[in-house]
């Protein structure tokens, strides 16, 4: 006789999971009968897996092609720096002309991103995704919607059936209406009215699901988002603003340090020559001001480097967005929590909304500015 339990799922917890909100377990929607059929749209997540897949694709490649431009445009003006320092007579020219050849690469792929349009896609998959997310919760600030589950009629079905035509309709047109989003008036960003419940128990369900699947959830994102150490393999948001910010630090501050350096060698060359009468101090002079000019090339290239790096990655642009919205995320909650009525609640709610639009909308613009090289 089989053992069904050695069939069953594994359980929660240890698989890194971000969609669950969307995705509802059947445990989860058992205890919410009345608003079931509004919490878990198969639609929904068919699309929203879509765009998902899109934004990360297209995510990866950005930042793929713009991480090698950066490394191979580097790479000429690292071995420029290098030669200073060994000097013409032990330089070998074919490391030049390789190093210039990583240079040319560098540009090709600049115009390749540039064709492929992977920035514009990811923001344009990612504007796509998150406005399915806030729709779908959306709806749950329309009472007199949501009241109609409870109908034995069919018009929840028929009124959601045309509200997601019309978003899938805007989409045919995502560049549009994301630029329309982005950079005209905000009238447009709720989806629904807001209109009150006439049924206490379904928005006593309504309040219960939403601050385990919207309120609670989104915070533990932005959380996620600004821990110090990250849960998916890479570096986290906090680990690339330190360590890229260490390093065009140090990397500059020994850029001027050298410089300096290098001043002092003609005042020691000039001391030892007169004072002490060393006159072989002035080949050992040419000699330590190209050792110092080319450290002091090196090190810049470095701290210049290490600022693409955090412009291609928006660093600290996008931790310091997230932090702003966790605190904002945790003022809502509180709110939320200590609500006494409903009505607070739901006003809480629409708040959050507003936050979570306002935060995709500061998100799009930042990406949108995100670049590596030129």
């Amino acid at each position: 006789m089989r053992n069904d339990s050695n069939f069953s799922p594994a359980p929660p917890g240890l698989k890194l999971e971000y969609n669950h909100d969307l995705d509802v377990s059947e445990d989860f929607l058992r205890a919410y009968t009345l608003i079931r059929k509004a919490l878990k749209d198969e639609r929904l997540i068919r699309a929203f897996r879509y765009y998902d897949g899109e934004a990360k694709k297209h995510k990866r490649w950005f930042e793929s092609l713009g991480i090698w431009t950066l490394l191979l445009a580097l790479a000429p003006l690292l071995v420029a720096a290098i030669r200073m320092i060994v000097g013409d007579e032990m330089w070998k020219e074919e490391i030049s002309t390789s190093a210039e050849t990583l240079g040319l690469i560098s540009v090709l792929l600049v115009l390749l991103s540039r064709r492929r349009q992977h920035r514009r896609l990811w923001c344009k998959a990612v504007f796509c995704r998150e406005r399915l997310r806030q729709w779908h919760f959306q709806k749950f600030l329309d009472g007199e919607f949501i009241g109609l589950l409870v109908d034995a009629s069919d018009r929840f079905d028929v009124e959601l059936d045309k509200r997601w035509a019309n978003i899938t309709h805007n989409f045919r047109d995502s560049y549009g209406a994301m630029k329309q989003f982005l950079d005209f008036d905000h009238d447009s960003d709720s989806f629904v009215k807001v209109t009150p419940y006439a049924d206490r128990a379904v928005a006593q369900q309504v309040i219960n699901a939403l601050s385990a699947l919207r309120v609670q959830h989104q915070l533990r994102y932005a959380v996620q988002r600004t821990a110090d150490e990250g849960e998916e393999r890479g570096l986290s948001l906090e680990e690339r603003r330190s360590l890229s910010e260490h390093v065009a630090a140090l990397a500059l501050a020994g850029a001027v340090l050298v410089i300096v350096s290098a001043l002092l060698v003609p005042i020691v060359s000039w001391i030892a020559a007169h004072g002490f009468g060393h006159d072989n101090w002035l080949p050992k002079e040419k000699i330590l001001t190209r050792y110092f000019e080319g450290a002091a090339l090196f090190l810049s290239v470095l701290s210049a480097g290490s600022r693409a790096y955090r412009a291609g990655f928006t660093v600290p642009d996008e931790s310091e967005s997230y932090e702003e919205y966790s605190n904002r995320l945790r003022e809502i909650v509180a709110v939320f929590d200590s609500a006494p009525t409903l009505l607070r609640k739901m006003q809480a709610l629409k708040h959050l909304e507003d936050v979570a639009t306002d935060e995709l909308r500061r998100f799009l613009k930042m990406k949108e500015r995100a670049t590596f090289v030129f």
